[in-house]
């Protein structure tokens, strides 16, 4: 009878299972720490990439502030103006033209139309987490909702005088004399024989003076109230926009510096 050996295979030492589960833990871990790295800086370039777009808004917003202020304050100007001329007239010395002249400079105001796009964006990418500062976080969420809110509130209150205002001047001024205007702007993009200043000049300067429609002291009085309503109210208004400019300006120097951006 044939007696076969068994081949003997020696059993693997402990150590030998604990080198190979470490090398495949190291292993998972570098991994695991490589993908998180890159998330983080995937992450990190996102969010400076959302602080890029926020600057450009608020450069945006700035640039309105700016132009509507001054456009507002000059505006302002001519309130004043229209409101002592109204006053005079309350008192008996009606100038028809001049008076004219500042309603028609006078029917509207400048209102700054905020840029959002990279806060909506923000947000609705459920990105805002990844603004790690929270006094910035903090700044950012002020700015557009406390002082933005603030200044498009105003504004309402300054548009609702102003529609009071367009409705009240009708009691008092007739369109009738600049009906020329009306026949001749229907058609844009065409070249006109002279301008839309110089026509209304025309109709300003015009002799006999133009007349209001209703010289009731008690009336005229009332339509100086709202006067200085509106005045008040663009006061106030460009008062907002000064403190939110304010903050725009301090909002983007703490992003560059945050994100170091030149």
């Amino acid at each position: 009878m044939e007696v076969h050996a068994h081949s003997h295979t020696p059993r693997k030492k402990w150590t030998h299972y604990f080198w190979e589960f470490l090398m495949l833990f190291l292993a998972v871990f570098c991994g695991f720490l490589a993908e998180y790295q890159l998330e983080h800086k995937i992450e990190k370039e996102r969010a400076k990439k959302y602080m890029y777009d926020m600057v450009e808004n608020l450069k945006y917003d700035t640039t309105r502030y700016n132009r509507n202020l001054q456009a507002n304050m000059e505006m302002g100007l001519k309130l004043d103006s229209f409101r002592t001329a109204v006053s005079a007239a309350v008192k008996g010395k009606i100038e028809g033209n001049l008076l004219y002249d500042l309603w028609m400079k006078c029917g509207n105001f400048n209102s700054v139309v905020f840029n959002r796009t990279a806060i909506t964006q923000l947000k609705n990418s459920g990105s805002f987490r990844l603004i790690k500062s929270d006094v910035l976080s903090s700044s950012i969420s002020d700015y557009y909702e406390r002082k933005i809110t603030a200044c498009e509130e105003q504004e309402d209150k300054l548009r609702n005088i102003n529609q009071m205002l367009t409705s009240s001047s009708a009691r008092f001024f007739d369109y009738e004399p600049f009906d020329a205007l009306l026949r001749t702007e229907n058609e844009f993009g065409k070249p006109l024989p002279d301008s839309i200043n110089e026509r209304m000049k025309n109709v300003l300067n015009s002799n006999p003076p133009l007349a209001l429609m209703n010289t009731n002291p008690a009336d005229l009085k009332l339509l100086y109230n709202e006067i200085a309503m509106k005045e008040q109210a663009m006061k106030e208004y460009n008062s907002f926009l000064r403190w939110a400019k304010g903050t725009a300006d301090i909002l983007m120097i703490q992003i560059k510096e945050e994100y170091h951006m030149k």
